[in-house]
């Protein structure tokens, strides 16, 4: 009886311990995948970091408008023109983008000893193009162009929203003064004094140097412009520019005001910030477009748009004399190259597009 009591009891040992290491193999996803944006054609990709066993990943794709969903395996099949790396591995990598995925959700499936996990669903962006369903036009194309549609903003401009954060970092309540702002709703007299909080040091740059401190009470501290600021925990800031600001890319999300702004305030910043200001500078005088006369226009290895008609991904055609062009290059390797205009020497080395305005026949090659 005693033999047999210690047989149970082993087996019973042996179960429990069998059982906590398949339920400490259970994946536990420890990074979520982001958010991405590309250019038309462009590539991008998404990526998830999983804790535990996994035997299978697979990546999903599904369409806003329909509700549709593809697998990452699958997806060349069913969507033209794109092309998949690595539909089954942590990393899918997406090249040629299409217009038709703007607004598309991601997300990753993951099997691993018996669980199945879902990662966050997040979107994939093509500059330019707007948001689905949404009946506003799209904003202009800025100085690159690429183009992230207007309703995004949550960092508006000063005229509008002096006070305002940027989209996708960290929601903070807003005082009316432009003083301290705390996250998750106001801390009043019954908030906990005794919380602890970990210094943090947060990080803003930006692309030239136009930034200025502003302290709690949304006043400028120096009135000497800099690219780079540091805060503990929490900040704010100015942005100004003697030249219009035409947009600005805040980690890689792109807001656009109506007009060209002077300036604009973050407030509250608890995240590092990467800060690209295109500026709107004085070009050469527009040209009057006739109709009458028209010039043609071939690509090679690019697309171009007749920005007063609005056409998009042509790659040969005509236009009236004056008709101002963006030129986009395929991909990166053909736009690091240069684009040359009529045989000529390779311009704009290095630049994703460039703007021209057509005043004869014109033949542009990208990566000559």
């Amino acid at each position: 009886m005693k033999k047999l009591l210690g047989i149970i009891l082993t087996l019973c040992l042996v179960l429990t311990l069998a059982a906590d290491a398949f339920a400490a193999s259970k994946p536990e996803i420890t990074k979520q995948p982001e958010t991405a944006t590309t250019s038309k054609k462009g590539a991008v990709s998404f990526s998830v970091s999983v804790k535990g066993t996994v035997s299978s990943y697979t990546w999903y794709f599904v369409n806003p408008e329909t509700g549709d969903k593809v697998s990452g395996k699958k997806l060349s099949s069913n969507v033209k023109g794109v092309k998949v790396t690595n539909p089954n591995s942590k990393k899918i990598s997406l090249s040629h983008v299409p217009e038709s995925m703007h607004g598309w959700s991601v997300y990753c499936h993951i099997n691993g000893n018996g669980y199945k996990v879902d990662s966050d669903m997040v979107t994939l962006y093509v500059y330019g193009m707007e948001i689905p369903g949404s009946d506003s036009a799209a904003t202009a194309p800025a100085d690159n162009g690429e183009a992230k549609p207007e309703a995004a903003p949550a960092a508006a401009p000063a005229e509008t929203n002096p006070e305002s954060v940027p989209a996708e970092t960290n929601p903070v309540t807003s005082s009316p003064e432009g003083g301290e702002q705390t996250e998750g709703g106001d801390q009043g007299e019954g908030a906990d004094s005794d919380m602890v909080v970990e210094n943090r040091t947060i990080t803003i740059t930006s692309s030239s140097k136009v930034l200025l401190r502003l302290d709690n009470k949304g006043k400028v501290t120096d009135e000497t412009p800099v690219s780079s600021l540091e805060f503990t925990n929490a900040g704010s800031f100015i942005v100004r520019s003697a030249d219009p600001i035409k947009s600005w890319t805040v980690n890689g999300i792109r807001f656009e005001p109506v007009q060209p702004v002077n300036e604009f305030k973050v407030t509250n910043v608890t995240e590092s910030i990467s800060l690209d200001l295109k500026i709107a500078r004085d070009g050469t005088a527009e040209t009057e477009v006739d109709e009458s006369r028209i010039c043609k226009v071939t690509c090679k290895g690019c697309t171009f748009t007749y920005l007063s008609k609005g056409l998009r991904s042509v790659t040969e055609g005509e236009v009236p004399y004056g008709a101002s062009i963006r030129v986009i290059a395929d991909n990166s390797d053909l736009a690091n190259s240069g684009y040359s205009i009529n045989g000529g020497e390779p311009e704009s080395i290095g630049k994703a597009s460039l703007q021209l305005t057509v005043t004869d026949d014109v033949s542009i090659v990208a990566g000559k």
